[in-house]
């Protein structure tokens, strides 16, 4: 990497820390002060403030440090993450000691918000641990940078691409803002009265299923690796797909801390339901990190290979997202209105798909990273290098991975013609 790409990554990651460090000194006796006052202590406050002070002094201040070391010239070891079963145990040790902290005035004001940011940060990574394996990763210091780079710069990119660009479309174009707002709250209130096939046809749920099923994957699959572009032109194709799935981690530890800061009340539910697709995000941000470096290679071809890594990203994800809205529909979405009657899907209820869908899919993810970097053996350089070698999984694999996806969808389906013929 040249000099001056590490000087700005360095500056960039120091001014990144300096709110962090204001915010961190100055909320600290305020904290302390909600935490003994019954009537002002709030658990979303915490994890609000903690959530700032993490992504401002904490990843800027691991980019500075790894920055000036790598400017120093410093060696760095390594990156070993522990084993799957080890997170798996931290992973739920934390979950339990944030059950009994969460009702806990004092303990709950210093120590959830702590508790629940390790354990939404612990299944990516335990995603990457297992794709690695037992071999060694690429460096401590790329694969941290990385997972602070998506965790920030990755994060604001995605949401500049998948919310603001939208929003500013729909209000600008013939008030299109106030037409799928209307549309959305007729959805909500067809939803509550168990009108669910009416649900699903309207042009609201549609609306939803393209922001939640094409957009924000095409967004954030899109946004996950452009960290790593600096480095993953001279990294050898396993250490590139490693790289880019710890900013993958980095994205999808903030949208753990987000999705259950928006439902702290049920925070351990949604974080249980989250870690299932710990992978998802991981892998997608390898693969596409894969075809980024075969742009930047110059290889032959690397147009075609980008965009197979990227619609492969893209796919996982959308079936990922764009599956679990549809199955939760069709169950009933009883989080809109009083429980309406169950979908009965092939024997299942609603809940049961939801949960075997999301299984099915967070085990595919983790057995195709694992299968990926097991492939991404590590080769010599240079001209003798082809293109040919690019992402391809063999029949048998992908004979399963379809099998996988008519499991996961073939239900909804069905469900679907239940609702609409009946």
């Amino acid at each position: 990497m040249k000099k001056w790409v590490k000087q700005v990554i360095t500056i960039g990651g120091a001014i990144l820390a300096l709110p962090g460090l204001l915010l961190m000194v100055v909320s600290a006796p305020f904290m302390l002060i909600m935490a003994l006052d019954s009537d002002a202590y709030t658990a979303g406050i915490g994890l609000i403030t903690l959530t700032l002070v993490l992504l401002s002094l904490g990843a800027g201040g691991l980019t500075a440090w790894h920055g000036l070391r790598s400017l120093r010239r410093k060696p760095s070891g390594s990156l070993r993450l522990p084993p799957v079963w080890q997170m798996t145990g931290i992973f739920t040790l934390l979950v339990t000691l944030g059950w009994f902290t969460y009702d806990n005035q004092f303990l709950g004001a210093i120590l959830f918000p702590v508790l629940l940011w390790g354990a939404a940060l612990l299944p990516p990574l335990l995603a990457v641990s297992w794709f690695a394996g037992a071999d060694s990763g690429p460096s401590r210091r790329r694969g941290l940078v990385a997972l602070a780079g998506g965790a920030t710069v990755s994060v604001v990119i995605a949401v500049a691409l998948e919310i603001l660009f939208p929003a500013i479309v729909m209000a600008l174009v013939f008030d299109l803002a106030d037409l799928v707002l209307g549309g959305i709250e007729a959805l909500f209130e067809t939803l509550a009265s168990a009108e669910v096939a009416a649900a699903i046809t309207s042009p609201a749920f549609i609306f939803i299923m393209v922001q939640v099923a094409l957009i924000a994957p095409l967004a954030e699959e899109l946004a996950k690796p452009l960290v790593t572009l600096p480095v993953i032109g001279r990294l050898s194709k396993r250490e590139t797909f490693l790289v880019g799935a710890m900013a993958g981690a980095g994205l999808a530890a903030v949208e753990n801390v987000l999705y259950t800061g928006f439902g702290v009340e049920l925070w351990a539910g949604i974080l249980l339901v989250r870690t299932v697709g710990g992978a998802i995000h991981p892998l997608g941000a390898g693969l596409t990190a894969l075809g980024w470096r075969a742009v930047l290679r110059g290889e032959a071809g690397a147009g075609v290979i980008w965009l197979k890594y990227f619609l492969s990203a893209v796919g996982l994800h959308a079936l990922w997202n764009g599956g679990s809205l549809l199955v939760i529909t069709l169950g009933g979405a009883q989080f809109f209105g009083d429980l309406p009657p169950e979908v009965d899907v092939l024997g299942l209820s609603a809940a049961g798909t939801v949960l075997a869908l999301l299984l099915i899919l967070g085990l595919a993810g983790l057995w195709l990273g694992r299968s990926t970097a097991a492939q991404l053996v590590d080769k010599p350089t240079g001209p003798a290098e082809s293109s040919s070698e690019s992402f391809v999984l063999s029949d048998r694999a992908a004979a399963i991975w379809a099998l996988a996806c008519l499991a996961a969808i073939v239900p909804a389906g069905i469900a679907g013609l239940q609702l609409l013929m009946g």
